[in-house]
């Protein structure tokens, strides 16, 4: 659950139900000025140089422009007078941990730039096509992240004739910064990790209906996977492949399925932390102990994954979130900045279920 605070985190569930505003006209500068109490030439003052304006008649606009929704034609006016900074969070509708991880990285960042951060939660294609095709994003925002969604080339190329800055994590596209993980590599060493402990039957569970607008990392790490147990002459047994719902209770479902069979692999690669916490469930459920018989290994390692002492691939969640509003600052601040393409690396954090 996000609060506001000053810099405030919104959530903005879903961007139809600000119908109220949609169907309404736009705040106009009389409005803000109406509201504010003051002329529409101190409005004007503040919207080009806030310096200019005492602090606390600032303070009165800023709020008025608040309350009233006010977007300056062009995101018009001075970076000064655009306080605090206003950061776009775009991600997924469903709330993964990975995501809450990814923006506790970012929060600190902006905090101390004294910046907004809105996330906006996307729950269809149109809906994110709305979004930046509208301008909605480039009149009320200063930069944007996209988070693990897909940005195609129509939108991408949008954005950026729009000049706004963006980081994309998750997908490279050669017109913003960047910051990926390496899937395939992740797989292959979660198959090297339980190749190294002796297991000779694998199993793997993933996701099998990605948004379709998201990205589908699934695919990635069962390639790096399935190709280094191939390379090791162990290749991946298709009847211990379980694909389904990125969730407790979809890793539960899978587990209990995989792992109640007489023939059964004796070590599994889960695609998410989250599906891994259900399979450990369901290996508790059935008395199989850990690693002893089944070895269980996540991908992701989020906060609960140190609790459940669960063995995953470490992708630097909040590293890289702090990376990406760092990333995005620099180009706000100097847009002539070089783009980056920021590859973290993976890595295996050895618990007690692997």
């Amino acid at each position: 659950m996000f609060h506001e605070s000053k810099p405030a985190v919104r959530q903005l569930n879903q961007y139809h139900n600000r119908g109220s505003m949609i169907g309404k006209a736009p705040a106009t500068i009389y409005d803000v000025a109406d509201k504010a109490g003051v002329s529409i030439s101190t409005v004007s003052r503040f919207l080009n140089n806030s310096g200019k304006v005492a602090a606390v008649t600032g303070d009165r606009i800023h709020d008025a422009m608040e309350v009233l929704s006010y977007i300056r034609q062009g995101n018009a006016g001075s970076r000064q007078s655009r306080r605090p900074g206003r950061i776009g969070v775009l991600a997924p509708f469903f709330p993964a941990p990975s995501f809450v991880e990814r923006m506790q990285g970012m929060t600190s960042v902006f905090h101390a730039a004294d910046c907004e951060m809105l996330v906006y939660s996307i729950d269809s294609p149109e809906q994110l096509n709305n979004l930046v095709r509208t301008g909605f994003l480039t009149k009320r925002l200063d930069g944007i992240i996209v988070m693990a969604m897909l940005l195609d080339e129509v939108n991408a190329r949008h954005l950026h004739r729009a000049g706004l800055q963006v980081v994309l994590i998750e997908q490279h596209n050669p017109l913003f910064c960047c910051i990926e993980c390496d899937n395939i590599k992740g797989g292959a060493l979660a198959a090297e990790y339980l190749l190294s402990k002796g297991h000779e039957t694998f199993g793997y569970i993933g996701q099998n209906s990605p948004l379709p607008y998201s990205l589908q990392p699934s695919e990635l790490r069962i390639k790096g996977y399935s190709d280094a147990l191939s390379a090791a002459g162990r290749p991946l047994d298709p009847d211990f492949i379980k694909l389904g719902e990125v969730s407790f209770d979809g890793g539960y479902s899978m587990g209990m399925e995989l792992l109640s069979r007489k023939k059964r692999p004796k070590a599994v690669f889960v695609m998410s932390d989250l599906q891994a916490f259900g399979v450990i469930k369901a290996a508790r459920k059935l008395s199989l102990r850990m690693p002893e018989d089944v070895a269980i290994i996540g991908f992701d390692d989020i906060e609960a994954a140190d609790y459940m002492e669960l063995s995953t691939i470490s992708q630097a969640l909040k590293e890289s979130g702090r990376l990406a509003a760092e990333l995005l600052l620099g180009r706000i601040a100097e847009p002539d900045r070089p783009l980056q393409n920021v590859q973290l690396r993976v890595s295996v954090v050895e618990r007690s279920t692997a």
